[in-house]
């Protein structure tokens, strides 16, 4: 998700073009250029800012369920991993995250519209927005952090399979996942400490009215909510967004090649193994080929993951980056593309139980077993595999 500053430069500046004035954005630093308002971006944010709310909700109801699924269909026993833990707590995260999102994006794109209002900005739905905007940067990043943890547990993995089989097991995949929540949740401590709630007086236009329009700002009354809010901001900018973007990306290239070379390594194994026409083939060479087959598959379906995670958040922290050294980048750049930052992570959110099931025969049989009841139960035959370290280390 983009981060919470966007939402509050989206809904400060809608409350003060409601008054009339203007709003000097929270300054980062001192800045090495700046960057003239774009009227294209602009034109963009008022056209698509109406059908943000439709299309986040209705993205945001088909992933929590897509999400439940995922957590239905890898907790079975057959389907216990250490990747599977991993993929487990991340649709926990990415479910909770569109969870949160949803009344949110009901409330201020749909049910009041997007201009300032007293039912929209009342103080009620404020507070939840502000307990949303916490709760969805610490999940959101919890999930970016599990991708890097996964990706790192991949290609420990088919890189060194015997160091892989020792530490990369299910115990330690449930200590990474424990660990990534707590220490995420720490890391995100100054972002939730970082804002405060005001209020303007509403005046309509009979003058029958006294509400108030309320809003979320970032503390600058003293010197040290100066400082924590800088300290907030690169730590958003730097740990949430571009160093897990960095890792991903080592790791992505990482798996391309350890996958190309496994893949040289076994057709020279095979061309090896091969035997004159008329003999019988050698004994285990049809099993080991096969789950050389599915361990490829498995790491292909978790590259997919991975660089999915990197097409949508790539360009939120370079973005973040570049609001605190260019000035009105945020402002004119970043806030007019806020929602569109939004959807795509939303729809990252959801897409995994598409890909599950597109690309693993295991969780395809396993949901088919549970859901439909046409076919044969599949638990008997995966316990033989479950058993063997190849299964609880590989997953899907």
């Amino acid at each position: 998700m983009s981060s919470i500053q966007e939402f509050l430069n989206t809904t400060v500046s809608s409350i003060f073009d409601y008054e009339n004035t203007t709003l000097d954005n929270l300054k980062m630093g001192n800045y090495v250029a700046g960057v003239e308002d774009k009227a294209a971006l602009k034109t963009f944010e008022i056209s698509y800012k109406p059908i943000h709310g439709y299309l986040a909700s209705a993205v945001c109801v088909f992933g929590v369920i897509a999400n439940v699924l995922n957590i239905i269909v890898l907790t079975r026993k057959n389907m216990i991993s250490s990747t599977n833990i991993i993929l487990t707590g991340l649709a926990v995260s990415d479910g909770l995250t569109m969870a949160f999102y949803l009344p949110f994006a009901l409330q201020t794109n749909v049910i009041y519209g997007t201009e300032a209002h007293p039912d929209r900005d009342s103080l009620a739905h404020v507070r939840y927005t502000l307990a949303y905007a916490i709760a969805s940067v610490i999940l959101h990043s919890i999930s970016i952090w599990l991708t890097v943890t996964l990706a790192v547990f991949r290609y420990v993995f088919i890189r060194f399979p015997r160091v892989g089989a020792q530490y990369c097991n299910i115990k330690r995949a449930k200590t990474a996942v424990f660990s990534v929540g707590i220490v995420v949740t720490i890391v995100c401590i100054p972002n939730s400490i970082s804002y405060e709630l005001k209020s303007i007086a509403y005046n309509s236009s009979d003058n029958s009215s006294n509400a108030s329009l309320w809003w979320i700002d970032v503390k600058n009354d003293t010197q040290s909510d100066v400082v924590l809010a800088k300290f907030n901001f690169w730590v958003q900018a730097v740990l949430v967004k571009l160093l897990p973007c960095v890792l991903l990306t080592i790791f992505s290239v990482l798996l391309v090649r350890t996958m190309k070379n496994a893949e040289r390594r076994r057709k020279k194994l095979k061309t090896k193994n091969s035997v004159a026409d008329g003999e019988t083939q050698p004994i285990g060479s049809s099993s080991s080929s096969k789950r050389a087959r599915r361990s490829q598959r498995t790491t292909r379906m978790l590259l997919t993951v991975v660089i999915l995670f990197l097409v949508t958040e790539t360009p939120q922290g370079i973005m973040n980056l570049l609001s605190g050294l260019i000035q009105d980048f945020f402002h004119n750049i970043y806030t007019p593309l806020g929602d569109l930052l939004d959807i795509l992570a939303l729809i990252n959110n959801g897409i995994n139980f598409f890909l599950y099931c597109s690309m693993s025969k295991q969780f395809r049989d396993t949901f088919i077993s549970i859901f439909c009841g046409c076919f044969p139960k599949i638990t008997e035959g995966r316990k033989l595999q479950t058993a063997t370290t190849t299964m609880v280390t590989e997953g899907l």
